[in-house]
């Protein structure tokens, strides 16, 4: 459908994933603005968007920590790569995660996401 209608409009897909929309509360952190509350707007396999009040002001590329708050493991902390940024939010890309002091591929993460015994 998207498809058709990229093609109907002449627009230019980007993304190489599709996005579902999803509402879920996150936090995200760095070091320039600390810790904020938000909630994403979509997600997708290989990022995410998360809708904010105001402009993080981060460059392309910048790293910042996003936890999902309502997981099963709200303790893992995604790396997260600024992939852009609008009056919206923020889209960021999953780079690794972290847990329990140990730093993983994304690939690894089924092997952690149930919840600990």
């Amino acid at each position: 459908m998207i498809a058709r209608l990229s093609s109907y409009f002449d627009i230019r897909e980007k993304r190489s994933q599709f996005r579902k929309p999803r509402s879920a509360r996150v936090k995200i952190s760095h070091s320039t603005f600390g810790v904020i509350h938000a909630t994403t707007r979509d997600i997708s396999d290989t990022g995410v968007f998360v809708e904010l009040r105001h402009r993080l002001r981060l460059p392309i590329g910048a790293h910042i920590k996003l936890q999902f708050l309502d997981s099963a493991r709200p303790e893992i902390a995604f790396n997260m790569k600024v992939i852009r940024e609008n009056d919206e939010g923020v889209a960021l890309s999953f780079v690794d995660f972290e847990l329990d002091g140990q730093r993983y591929k994304m690939d690894e993460l089924r092997h952690h996401w149930s919840p600990p015994r």
